[in-house]
């Protein structure tokens, strides 16, 4: 049975120092594979995943013109290009340790002067918070979490960096730190969960989305999904790293590429 909780820590460290444990990104992922139909079983799910490519696409705030972002790192679906869909991805090739899971997981890239630094290794979570039943992801759903444009720091309950030798060992920052030898440097995206139960995008991409108030979404977004956390793990960078949307513009997009018949059993196992 899914509970309530507020973030799997304790997981999050296992899976990521297993992941860490890879001996390069080409590899297999290192989380065990859970099979989807038999989920949850517990309060989370985690899917390991290594970086499919980079380039400057992005198909929900550029759709159908490439090169038009900044630059971007992908996990996921290894197909997605500025022409992507949440049609074009069901079923397609993926990093990640599930294969029902064919969506796309994108953020900007890390970078130390023009040199981008790529992620070890990257978890996707997807966590009961809800007090109430969740619904599964509905077909063709996108959405961003944290804002690209951001010149200040953004709540680090939605995007935070840290440093340590598992996940969560450090306090949270709102820009790049400059790790200790020993260190690694995690990135840790929460989406939002609550769905206005209508739209599956938005002018903003984020208007059809709420986050949750206290375990409850708000009568205007009043469908609860799975809590989407997305941790990112790199090598320690020096004083002054960024990414590519600027210090204060982590953020992350997400592209539904689910298979709707084991994320339905998925959703409804509580």
């Amino acid at each position: 049975m899914w509970r309530r909780v507020a973030f799997p820590l304790s997981l999050v460290a296992a899976v990521t120092a297993a992941a860490l444990a890879a001996s390069s990104l080409s590899a297999a992922p290192a989380v065990p594979e859970q099979p989807a139909p038999g989920f949850p079983g517990g309060s989370h799910y985690a899917i390991g995943c290594s970086v499919s490519h980079r380039n400057n696409d992005d198909p929900i705030v550029f759709p159908g013109r490439p090169g038009r972002s900044h630059n971007h790192t992908f996990i996921g679906n290894t197909t997605v290009n500025a022409w992507a869909t949440p049609a074009s991805l069901r079923g397609g090739p993926t990093s990640c340790s599930d294969p029902f899971d064919s969506s796309g997981y994108w953020f900007p890239s890390l970078f130390v002067g023009r040199a981008a630094v790529l992620p070890r290794s990257a978890t996707v979570f997807y966590v009961k918070r809800s007090r109430d039943a969740l619904a599964p992801l509905p077909r063709g759903l996108v959405m961003i979490a944290g804002n690209a444009a951001a010149r200040s720091p953004q709540p680090k309950s939605i995007v935070a960096w840290s440093c340590g030798t598992g996940a969560g060992d450090g306090p949270k920052v709102s820009r790049v730190p400059a790790c200790s030898v020993g260190q690694w440097l995690q990135l840790q995206v929460t989406f939002p969960s609550c769905w206005n139960g209508r739209t599956v995008n938005s002018a903003d991409h984020k208007r059809h989305m709420k986050y949750l108030s206290r375990g409850r979404c708000p009568a205007s977004h009043p469908i609860a999904l799975p809590t989407l956390v997305l941790i990112v793990v790199y090598p320690p960078v020096p004083l002054g790293a960024q990414v590519a949307s600027g210090h204060f513009g982590a953020h992350a997009d997400f592209m539904n590429g689910w298979n709707e018949d084991v994320l339905t059993r998925i959703a409804h196992a509580d």
